[in-house]
């Protein structure tokens, strides 16, 4: 084949790609507005407002300020398996610091506590980072060890991982609010959002800023795309991939704040296999293993899929065992046609 023809195949089979990869979106769109529908002709209670905003999509923007985070990882080509200790971890982080402060008032204790579990979350963000960007271990064994090491510190500092409880002045008034809180829309009282809907609007939102709109995310899909070619482009590769993990831990912080007030406690033991949700919500969504492409709203995509098909499982009473078969189905199917295309791709590259 000459080289022209070649370069006119590999245009071709890209085209064909993209076009793919449109596709998978709007089927994952189109397959949850049918469940939406199919929802709303068989249960009554599924499009009221309760259901969908309080209860469907509060569970979901808690879930999503992490995927967001996961996000700029796997664009970047890394893995992260250890977002549900890092949550584990701050949430205990954000209990511990709330009862020495609290005898100083809400608007003293919750501030400190809130900014001391944003660093803590970035340190351990940062950490992955370090391990996977400059010392050069795997990001599946970095993070698979991290998952341990992290609850385990978590566990220590709980005295074995015994449940810890927020002040009770602050746990039935002010900090219970970052969950429970509402906001009404449109001046009506029977239409409101909860605040971690809002949370997870500006982190969206943020997240998509500098994931298109600054050079930095121009940074976070080179690396993915083509490690080396990146490098000899001038970018620091490990500086921005380092970053990416530390983005990851600080929305795993912002979620542990908003987790730990639900109930006013928390346990080193909480959030396990939150990272597998999470995961299943980027990838779900379109973006694929390996990185070089995706994006936040591929993300939303596959998170809102997710958070339907749990809803629904919800309102249909279907057992927990039967969920988490699933939810592990839907995630084969999509990784599996993934690693398909990318075979694919791999061999007409060739």
């Amino acid at each position: 084949m000459s080289p022209d023809n070649r370069r006119s195949a590999i245009g071709n089979w890209q085209s064909r790609l993209l076009s793919f990869r449109v596709i998978q979106s709007a089927s994952v769109f189109l397959l949850m507005l049918a469940l939406c529908v199919y929802a709303a002709a068989t249960k009554p209670t599924f499009l009221t407002w309760q259901n969908l905003v309080i209860n469907l999509l509060t569970k979901a923007s808690c879930l999503g300020i992490i995927a967001c985070g996961m996000t700029f990882v796997m664009i970047a080509g890394g893995f992260d398996l250890s977002v549900g200790s890092t949550t584990a971890a701050c949430s205990v982080v954000t209990v511990l610091m709330l009862q020495p402060l609290a005898p100083h008032g809400a608007w003293v204790a919750i501030p400190l506590a809130i900014l001391a579990t944003l660093l803590v979350g970035i340190l351990l963000g940062s950490a992955n980072g370090a391990l996977i960007s400059y010392v050069g271990v795997n990001p599946f064994v970095v993070t698979l060890s991290t998952m341990f090491v992290f609850r385990g510190l978590a566990m220590i500092i709980t005295s074995g991982g015994l449940s810890i409880q927020v002040p009770v002045a602050l746990k039935e008034g002010a900090f219970r609010k970052i969950y429970w809180g509402q906001v009404n829309l449109f001046g009506s009282p029977t239409h409101q959002a909860t605040i971690p809907i809002l949370v997870f609007l500006a982190v969206f939102l943020v997240s998509v800023y500098l994931l298109r709109f600054t050079r930095f995310g121009h940074y976070v899909y080179a690396v993915g795309g083509n490690e080396n070619a990146a490098w000899l482009a001038g970018i620091n590769t490990s500086l921005v991939k380092a970053a990416t993990y530390a983005i990851c831990g600080l929305t795993c912080a912002i979620s542990a704040i908003i987790f730990s007030s639900i109930t006013g406690t928390t346990q080193a033991a909480s959030h396990e296999g939150l990272e597998l949700i999470v995961i299943a919500s980027v990838i779900v969504g379109g973006t694929p293993l390996g990185g070089g492409s995706g994006s936040l709203f591929l993300t939303l995509n596959g998170l809102l899929l997710l958070s339907v098909i749990e809803n629904l499982m919800g309102q249909f009473r279907v057992d927990e065992k039967y969920r988490k078969i699933v939810q592990g189905f839907i995630i084969l199917v999509v990784v599996a046609v993934d690693g398909f295309v990318r075979r694919t791709r791999a061999r007409q590259r060739r």
